[in-house]
């Protein structure tokens, strides 16, 4: 499992005053952007129950979650970006799935940095 972890500056989607429903919005934010922008990376993506994203490519389906939690100093939130491989899966699967993570991982970092509103990308492996 790799998680992205990243600020958001909510202000920038014009919602700050939420406040206490800003993580929704921000995670939603976040989900759409992402079924909108990740088709120019050649993954196709379908919006799922607000915070989830589907994505697939060449049949290989890589289900993202999106949560923002908590506040920085700065006041912005922390938000992570999740994906959840099949671990049931043959080693050359495995394998496949792997490469596919990884490009899937490079074009959300990619399409998130393209919004201003988004700093501080860090990603972490987690068994």
């Amino acid at each position: 499992m790799r998680k992205l972890q990243f600020t958001a500056n909510c202000e920038k989607h014009n919602h700050a005053s939420l406040q206490a429903g800003d993580r929704h919005v921000t995670q939603e934010y976040v989900a759409d952007l992402l079924s909108k922008e990740l088709g120019e990376y050649g993954f196709q993506t379908l919006s799922q129950s607000g915070d989830h994203v589907a994505v697939s490519v060449d049949n290989h389906s890589l289900p993202l979650s999106i949560t923002c939690q908590g506040h920085d100093q700065g006041g912005h939130l922390v938000c992570e970006i999740t994906s959840h491989p099949d671990e049931d899966q043959d080693w050359l699967d495995r394998i496949t799935e792997q490469s596919l993570l990884n490009q899937l991982a490079q074009a959300v970092e990619n399409t998130l940095k393209q919004d201003e509103a988004f700093s501080e990308f860090e990603w972490k492996d987690h068994l």
